[in-house]
């Protein structure tokens, strides 16, 4: 039996026949108007929303997910009972209620870390690019659509803005306004006692709202005009630099610069600032290139001088993946990117020593109460290096997950330590405790490399949607939460620096050749030793946890 094929020209097929074979969705014979305007915004906000949900399901399971914001509100609840020990004149402050926290000062310490968080996640114009670069025959992101769909490339932006914003206030905000309802309600059915008051719940959530819009929209702008390069990719850094300076030392009223400050005062501006927000985060979307073309640049060559470097690596596989990572790191230009990502919390903080004044603060705020917190900006840090470059394709190299894990924290304590560094002999000047200085470089090194080191190990190559599986959270904040604890309850004993300035006069006199002193204080002394055999016990962590990446990653596959 033989089979025979057969053609016509085209010119020989009607139209008609044309249009009946074409999609179902073309049956008037015309093609679909793409969407404009507001209609195309709503429509990519929801299909985003779906997006990032599904994107955080496709790690962990459901009923996970679900317990991230019940952890938030067990948490803030707790916290909202504990108030009671810092603010007011309750029966728990005793006799010693002229040294408790004011609302002010606790009002501040619920905002900035909260603005510092939303800088360092609206960094949304350097991913519409990387989107496009990353996609796959298999599935892409929403972002990356303007490249590939008739759709605005700004509209796709500011959509992203508004998904991140709505999503962190649902996900994050409201989950920590419902723990203070529950502190509150406590009060009717137990013996619990709390200072805040149910009339500032809706202002607090809206103040917190704000505060978030503010952070994202900033930052968005600022990468918006960073990607424009030229001058603006000069002018950028110093000019985020420069205002974090003037706001740090009060030159820039504190309600201003953390605008929801304000709207604690005044519910009323709420509405007003976040449609502010909204309007900056417009401006930056319109601000973004809509250049999605990948050009060929030559550049010279990096690997060999770069291999050359890392000598002290071996000459194992470590130091071939921590040349590589740094090389994708300098021809991506994340690498400038990444640093100021870095630095940026670090000068906030910093510009803080001049803003509070420690004499009035009911605690003894020192060097070594700053230098625990460090560690946690390198989980930022090593989101961005994992997220740098899809790793699927060494699934067909002799190589194992952990092995790629480790590299990257390798590279994230090359590319950081100095940042940290310096900023503990900024904050030493400071404060003016330059005996503290040695105790607190072991003390930030210690914490630095163990907050990164549980983060590759608990979240492995995938830290951005694990950090919403409450099963990993759960023992991540056991793991940080315990250590840093207690290092910072120990810095309290260090507020009198005696100890210190007769250890350094020691050394200086005798070298290693120095003996016993005498201590102005047993309890500085004991503090000394507790905050040293937590970070030894921490430093110790971190090499077992690095040890047992083999153990929990050993199987995985390279997927990010």
């Amino acid at each position: 039996m033989s089979a025979t094929i057969t053609s016509r020209d085209w010119q020989e097929v009607e139209s008609s026949q044309i249009y009946a074979s074409s999609s179902a969705n073309i049956q008037t014979g015309s093609l679909l108007t793409p969407l404009t305007g507001w209609a195309a915004f709503w429509a990519t906000f929801r299909v985003m929303f779906v997006e990032e949900y599904r994107e955080n399901l496709d790690f962990a399971q459901k009923r996970r997910i679900v317990l991230f914001p019940l952890l938030l509100s067990l948490v803030t609840m707790i916290a909202t009972i504990g108030l009671q020990f810092l603010v007011g004149e309750g029966a728990a402050q005793g006799q010693n209620a002229e040294q408790n926290f004011t609302w002010d000062q606790l009002r501040l310490f619920l905002h900035l870390p909260l603005l510092m968080f939303s800088l360092g996640m609206g960094s949304f114009a350097f991913l519409g690019r990387e989107r496009v670069l990353s996609r796959t025959g298999a599935k892409n992101y929403l972002l990356a659509s303007p490249a590939l769909q008739p759709l605005n490339n700004s509209v796709a932006h500011f959509a992203y803005y508004t998904k991140d914003l709505v999503y962190y206030v649902t996900l994050i905000l409201s989950p920590v306004i419902f723990g203070m309802c529950v502190g509150i309600g406590l009060e009717y059915i137990g013996d619990v006692k709390t200072p805040l008051e149910w009339g500032s719940i809706p202002s607090t959530w809206l103040a917190m709202s704000t505060t978030l819009a503010q952070g994202l929209a900033m930052s968005f702008l600022a990468s918006a005009l960073w990607l424009r390069g030229g001058m603006w990719s000069k002018i950028t850094p110093l000019g985020v630099i420069g205002l974090g300076v003037i706001a740090g030392m009060g030159y820039i009223p504190s309600n201003f610069a953390l605008w929801g400050l304000s709207v604690q005062k005044s519910i009323f501006l709420g509405p007003l600032l976040i449609a502010i927000a909204l309007f900056i985060a417009w401006i930056a979307s319109q601000l973004v290139l809509d250049d999605f073309e990948v050009k060929v640049v030559n550049r010279q060559e990096l690997f060999l001088p770069i291999y050359a470097k890392l000598g002290f690596l071996g000459n194992g596989t470590t130091r071939l993946l921590v040349s590589k990572e740094l090389v994708d790191l300098i021809r991506s230009g994340s690498l400038k990117k990444m640093t100021v990502s870095y630095s940026i919390p670090l000068i906030v903080l910093l510009m803080m020593a001049w803003l509070v004044d420690f004499a009035e603060v009911p605690i003894p705020i020192n060097l070594l109460s700053y230098a625990p917190f460090l560690g946690f900006f390198g989980f930022n840090f090593y989101s961005w290096l994992t997220a740098l470059d899809t790793p699927d394709h060494m699934n067909g190299l002799p190589l194992g997950v952990p092995q790629l894990i480790r590299a990257k924290v390798v590279v994230y304590f090359l590319v950081t330590s100095w940042i940290s560094i310096l900023f503990v002999v900024l904050m030493a000047w400071r404060l003016d405790e330059w005996p503290v200085l040695p105790a607190a470089l072991i003390v930030m090194l210690a914490n630095s490399v163990y907050i990164v080191s549980l983060t590759a190990f608990l979240m492995g190559l995938r830290p951005n949607k694990a950090i919403f599986d409450g099963k990993i959270m759960v023992w991540f904040w056991i793991g940080t939460v315990i250590p840093l604890l207690a290092l910072f309850l120990l810095s309290f004993t260090q507020g009198d620096v005696s100890f210190y300035q007769n250890w350094y006069a020691q050394v200086s006199q005798q070298g290693l050749q120095a003996t016993a002193t005498d201590f102005a204080s047993e309890r500085t002394e004991m503090g000394f030793r507790g905050i040293m055999i937590v970070s030894g016990f921490i430093t110790l962590g971190s090499i077992l946890l690095l040890k047992l990446l083999d153990k929990k990653w050993g199987r995985a596959v390279f997927n990010n």
